[in-house]
């Protein structure tokens, strides 16, 4: 059966057929094969329409932001910079949130990647274990809820493999008992801690074979790593007082229960100019680290 190729976005207004221009990305650098069909997982439209339903965000934001010392970050970055990291902080908060807002969440976004895998009549193209995901940023959470919910009425994790980008899964909550982090969420459908969890689920990779699980950060990434940045003057400054990373304990637990299944990258410069650059997904499509990845788990080899 041929291989399905599901894409997650992360922040941002992402529209259909997002997913031609990852493609496109990616035909530049390896071969995709006639019989892998790439299609988009679009969660923008759920996103929207959770933050609307449910006012008391507006006020959790605000008190998250003002805690994050954003007030300041807005004076020091230029503006589109500083959407970007409100948005992505934002679109956190509304994703890991309120309990029945994360499962409404989970349940449309599964019900998407149900029918992304069928054709228009409803008949199975596609099973799971033909299915690769890849997602980025916050779609590079809400996918390992996806599967980590599967896992729990099943006992395995069926897809072929996954691939995240800039996950930001390793933030970690300034309040956890009223904002719950990615990894809290992730536990909260197993039960167990932080390394726990992550224990357990780069386990349930290895279960079904080596390589199905890669995770790919850029170590100048804002969203997904622990960096300063060089401010006026040359001073460093880590510019969001919460760890975004993994610490070395976690990353150790995901390589050792699935080998290789982390790795940090750089990219970019460890410059305020550089902060939406370095978490672009466009430019983590074209690291040696996601090529060798995607090539691994679409030929079955590194190519």
């Amino acid at each position: 059966m041929a291989t399905l190729v599901v894409m997650a976005h992360g922040v941002g207004n992402e529209t259909e057929g997002f997913e031609t221009k990852w493609r496109e990305l990616i035909e530049q650098t390896t071969s995709i094969p006639d019989d892998v069909v790439v299609k988009g997982l679009l969660w923008e439209d759920v996103l929207e329409q959770v933050a609307q339903k449910y006012p008391i965000i507006s006020q959790q934001q605000a008190s998250l932001l003002a805690m994050l010392n954003f007030p300041y970050l807005q004076q020091l970055l230029a503006s589109d910079v500083y959407d970007l990291a409100r948005d992505a902080l934002m679109d956190v908060l509304v994703y890991a949130g309120l309990d029945d807002m994360w499962a409404y969440i989970q349940a449309e976004c599964s019900a998407k990647l149900d029918r992304l895998r069928r054709d228009d009549n409803g008949r199975l193209l596609y099973l799971e274990s033909d299915t690769l995901l890849i997602g980025h940023s916050l779609g590079a959470a809400m996918l390992p809820h996806l599967v980590w919910r599967e896992a729990k009425n099943t006992g395995v994790i069926p897809y072929k493999g996954m691939i995240l980008l800039a996950t930001p899964l390793g933030i970690q909550s300034p309040i956890p008992r009223v904002f719950k982090d990615l990894l809290q969420r992730l536990g909260k459908i197993h039960g167990g801690s932080r390394t726990k969890t992550l224990q357990q689920f780069a386990k349930r990779w290895s279960m079904g074979g080596a390589n199905r699980l890669r995770i790919i950060n850029n170590e100048n990434d804002i969203i997904c790593s622990d960096v300063r940045f060089e401010l006026p003057g040359g001073k460093l400054k880590d510019l969001i007082p919460l760890r975004q990373g993994f610490d070395p304990n976690e990353i150790a637990v995901l390589d050792k229960w699935h080998p290789g299944s982390i790795e940090y990258i750089a990219f970019g410069e460890r410059k305020i100019s550089s902060i939406a650059y370095n978490h672009a997904v466009f430019n983590y499509l074209q690291q040696p680290a996601f090529i060798t990845a995607f090539n691994r788990m679409v030929h079955g080899g590194e190519q």
